[in-house]
């Protein structure tokens, strides 16, 4: 049917044309071979415009859900798994829309620092009647290995429940101390960083 419409189109537009260049007597005048090269101009252009109006539009791409990118990618080679256990955490709420934070404090003392909008897919929603499945005590983290972005987090064991959600960073902390996704700190205690971002913070 659009092939229909769109031949209709070319040969309506052509007759349109002729008749309006008979019309005001520019036919008579112009010599045979630029009136074919005009004409062969007019019917290219009609074609073209045909072609936008009536040409088969492509199908949309279908969607692909967060797990199939995944599986792309490891088909690639292009993510990295890192293991973890933790015993606790904490959160950090978000300012504007970087996303949550969360340290975990891992078996050996260390702290693992997370951060990002992917946190958010873990997160417990009532709509969705999904429970928490993160911050949790056994986990692998995916991570894109060129681009470094969490692909997927894994998680197992027990939901380890954040023992506090303190107030979004300020500006100054993030100049200065506030770590990048998927840091793991060893300088400063978990507790000490627990007590710092609970503590009253000054205005941002």
């Amino acid at each position: 049917m659009k092939l229909l419409w769109a031949g209709l189109f070319v040969v309506g537009g052509m007759f349109g044309l002729v008749v309006l260049l008979d019309s005001v007597n520019v036919l008579t005048y112009l010599p045979v071979w630029l009136v074919g090269a005009f004409m062969a101009l007019a019917l290219l252009g009609f074609g073209v415009v045909a072609l936008g109006l009536f040409g088969q539009k492509p199908p949309d791409a279908p969607e692909i859900t967060p797990e199939e990118h995944r599986r792309r990618l490891e088909a690639q080679g292009l993510v990295e798994p890192t293991d973890f256990w933790a015993t606790r955490s904490f959160g950090v709420e978000e300012f504007e829309d970087e996303g949550l934070h969360y340290y975990l404090q891992l078996k050996d003392g260390s702290v693992l620092f997370l951060s990002g909008q992917y946190l958010y897919d873990y997160e417990p929603d009532p709509k969705l009647d999904r429970p928490r499945s993160f911050p949790c005590t056994e986990f692998t983290v995916r991570r894109h290995k060129r681009d470094g972005y969490v692909v997927a987090i894994e998680c197992r064991g027990e939901v380890l429940q954040p023992e506090l959600m303190a107030p979004p960073f300020r500006t100054m902390d993030w100049e200065h101390k506030v770590p990048s996704d998927g840091e793991i700190l060893t300088d400063v205690p978990y507790e000490t960083l627990k007590q710092q971002r609970a503590a009253p913070q000054p205005p941002r």
